[in-house]
């Protein structure tokens, strides 16, 4: 079938004093110093960095910042958010962790060392059948993917191939994980939850939303005044600071991750950026003015 539609033109290149030119110009970008310019621009390319002045444009004209909204000031919410970024991984990969270890010790004791690779002891609906086949699919690709590994290859020579869970969970991504626990039976999922003082759907909700916040931070994505796509299910009495930003995911990894430094760590970490940036609005991240006690009380 042909398609017809005429699309706009890709924007020409431009170089760094060509979009410095349009950035004051076209944008009312403040640009005090045209060499600090370039080098920021040859920091952060000129695509990244306007994103994080999208809450300082002009309402009635969103090409346009509001008077006074310098370069610096962009280049500052980046650096912010590049740290937000920081503290919040360790968090993550400590959750990530611990939650591989859960699940792989929960089903070793429960099915056997390879019985992860026996869809019969999952959900047995058609929906989660294949999603167990497309897991299994996703495993046979990462151990070819990773070959040069030690382990992989000491599982290859010496067992065929064949690959306890306490290993085998080692190659999944932690989408995968999510996956993972996203089919097992009802009663496995409790098992697992339970060691969290969560229902299934709580931890469920919990994992879909840290799976969503690793994967921005691990591609450098934004976090500032970005939405997080999964949400996080709240208690009802801290429902007042449920929102579709990072803050509540904090909250909620502190139910695995609270009583280790790797949190207490991170607090301090958002304190001194907090202090660092101050024209970094926090409250576009879902933090409320007492974050940082609500992070320690919670």
């Amino acid at each position: 079938m042909q398609n017809n539609r005429v699309y706009a033109p890709v924007k020409p290149a431009r170089s760094y004093e060509e979009q410095v030119k349009r950035l004051m110009d076209v944008h009312n970008l403040h640009i005090g110093n045209a060499d600090r310019a370039r080098h920021i621009l040859s920091t952060v390319n000129y695509y990244r960095l306007t994103t994080y002045g999208k809450h300082l444009r002009r309402a009635d004209d969103p090409d346009r910042f509001i008077d006074g909204v310098t370069l610096d000031d962009l280049y500052d919410l980046y650096q912010f958010d590049m740290g937000l970024r920081h503290q919040i991984l360790p968090v993550l990969e400590f959750f990530e962790v611990q939650l591989r270890a859960k699940i792989s010790y929960h089903l070793a004791m429960t099915y056997g060392s390879t019985g992860y690779a026996n869809a019969a002891n999952f959900r047995l609906d058609r929906q989660s059948q294949g999603s167990h086949k497309s897991l299994m699919n996703k495993f046979r690709i990462e151990v070819d993917r990773e070959d040069d590994l030690a382990f992989v290859r000491h599982h290859q020579t010496k067992y065929g191939g064949k690959f306890p869970i306490w290993a085998a969970v080692e190659l999944f991504s932690f989408g995968m994980i999510a996956q993972l626990y996203a089919i097992l039976t009802e009663n496995d999922q409790w098992a697992i939850s339970k060691q969290y003082r969560l229902t299934p759907e709580e931890l469920s909700a919990l994992i879909g939303a840290a799976v969503d916040v690793r994967n921005i931070c691990a591609h450098y994505g934004r976090l500032y005044n970005q939405t997080v796509e999964d949400r996080v299910i709240l208690p009802p009495k801290y429902a007042q600071y449920d929102s579709d930003r990072v803050f509540p995911v904090l909250l909620m990894l502190k139910v695995p991750a609270g009583g280790h430094r790797v949190y207490s760590d991170m607090i301090r970490g958002l304190a001194a950026l907090e202090r660092e940036f101050p024209k970094a609005e926090l409250k576009l991240c879902g933090f409320p003015e007492d974050w940082e006690n609500a992070l320690r009380l919670l």
